[in-house]
């Protein structure tokens, strides 16, 4: 960038200014942004990416590139504060890269990165908190939205591994290419599917930054890319956004930008895993719909359990005023004798064997740290977990923890909870033959009593 342009590019995101220098990501060039007396208003703005249907000119108002939004010394700091065990598997980028059987995706959320057990992550939650409103900042500039129209929806730290890739795909529909022969040349158009419903349909725009490179982060690949919206989805050389520390990626989030990442991979033999690291934010302009941005709750580091469960853990706690806290659902006691991590492992058999039913992709299980499973409805309003070894708050050591979750913004579908119960009934079950059949009589009549507590408490009857 030219030391002038640059100036400039400084200057927006340290002060009112209303210009803004930017990379169109398109053709590689320059441009600036126009001033607040010509910022688009929401309505203006949606106005704008409808009119890409008919003008594929305006692309380059709809995407692009930014660099140093962000210090490098802050991204040091932050990424040195991440270990790579720190971060829990998340579903959506279940791709396999040549039949590696690897999700090869983690992440840090909000909710996470607020919990604190040291000085250095309090101060490190509150440095994210400054990074993130910089991002949302630069990104309504960038797109010449006007000042607080973009609110963000959701905001992430990815973590991709070996084999981590994303395929193209838009981030508010689900999309298809419908064959047309206008006389500009294009033989296809990406289109929304308006016969399936998209979790996310009120997205407007995204970002992505880039917290690592390939040197540090010991990969090769991963590249963010831009799939063409009117030639099948193919990924042309300036499509491609190098992994470059610092650089931020904006975008619309409709079939306009369709958009993927290449698979990461290993660079050398060494120790060290792959990782690249990106922040991940997704806007809206529906004020309604802001991400809950929880307060910061520091923890004692966990020690030594006294039970023969040496692994049971508090329940979590949640703030009363966030609308993303669970419904708890049920606890079941356990007998103090049975395996956690054996009865995790073939729980999580079992959920995986019922992910089908009642149809085709129904349910998505996943493991969420070390104890948790994670089972995603497939209209994303809901899902529920199984926390396994939480401590009871009766006479009971240890147990098992059924709760609902929802993202706070809409209730769980009826759908959801109709075969949510069906489900259930099937885990009680099966949760039962786990548990009785390890031969130990100890606490089998508590286990009982809180087994036939939580199935009056399901409405459908099991299958």
């Amino acid at each position: 960038m030219k030391p002038l342009l640059f100036l400039l590019a400084t200057l927006v995101f340290t002060s009112s200014t209303s210009d803004c220098t930017v990379n169109d990501s398109s053709d590689g060039s320059e441009g600036t942004c126009t001033n607040n007396l010509d910022c688009h208003t929401a309505s203006t703005f949606q106005s704008l990416v409808a009119s890409y249907l008919t003008n594929e000119s305006i692309l380059p108002l709809l995407r692009g590139t930014v660099d140093n939004v962000v210090a490098k010394s802050d991204i040091d700091a932050l990424v040195a504060s991440l270990p790579a065990n720190a971060f829990v598997e998340a579903g959506g980028y279940s791709d396999n890269y040549q039949g590696k059987d690897t999700r090869g995706y983690s992440a840090l959320g909000l909710k996470e990165l607020s919990v604190t057990s040291s000085p250095s992550e309090i101060e490190r939650y509150q440095k994210l908190l400054q990074i993130r409103e910089a991002v949302r900042l630069a990104t309504e500039q960038s797109l010449n939205l006007c000042p607080g129209t973009l609110f963000i929806d959701y905001t992430t730290i990815s973590q991709k591994g070996d084999g981590g890739l994303h395929s193209p795909h838009a981030d508010n529909c689900h999309h298809f290419f419908r064959e047309t022969s206008w006389s500009d040349g294009r033989a296809s158009m990406a289109t929304c599917d308006t016969t399936q419903s998209h979790p996310y349909p009120s997205r407007v725009a995204a970002s992505i930054l880039y917290l690592n490179d390939k040197s540090s982060g010991n990969f090769e690949g991963g590249q963010f890319f831009f799939a063409n919206s009117s030639n099948y989805g193919e990924v042309e050389d300036e499509g491609r956004v190098p992994v470059e520390s610092g650089k931020m990626i904006y975008f619309t989030s409709g079939v306009e930008n369709l958009h993927g990442a290449f698979p990461v991979l290993r660079r050398d033999e060494g120790d060290a895993q792959p990782r690249r690291l990106a922040l991940a934010m997704w806007y809206v302009v529906n004020p309604e719909l802001d991400e809950y941005v929880p307060s910061q709750t520091f923890v004692e580091a966990s020690t030594a359990s006294s039970t023969p469960q040496s692994k049971t853990r508090q329940r979590a706690g949640y703030h009363p005023n966030d609308p993303e806290a669970p419904k708890g659902l049920f606890d079941i006691p356990l007998p103090n004798n049975v395996d956690v991590d054996t009865l995790i492992q073939s729980m999580g058999t079992y959920l995986v064997s019922q992910q089908n039913t009642p149809q085709l992709n129904s349910w998505k299980v996943s493991k969420y740290g070390e104890y948790k499973l994670h089972i995603l409805f497939q209209d994303h309003s809901a899902m529920f977990s199984l926390d396994f070894g939480v401590a009871m708050m009766d006479t009971y050591d240890w147990g098992v923890v059924f709760e609902r979750h929802t993202d706070g913004k809409k209730p769980a579908s009826l759908q959801y909870q109709l075969q949510e119960s069906v489900i259930l009934h099937g885990v009680l079950d099966e949760l039962s033959r786990l548990v009785l059949k390890s031969g130990h009589d100890e606490d089998k009549e508590s286990f009982n009593i809180g087994l036939e507590k939580a199935r009056e408490t399901l409405p459908a009857r099991r299958a």
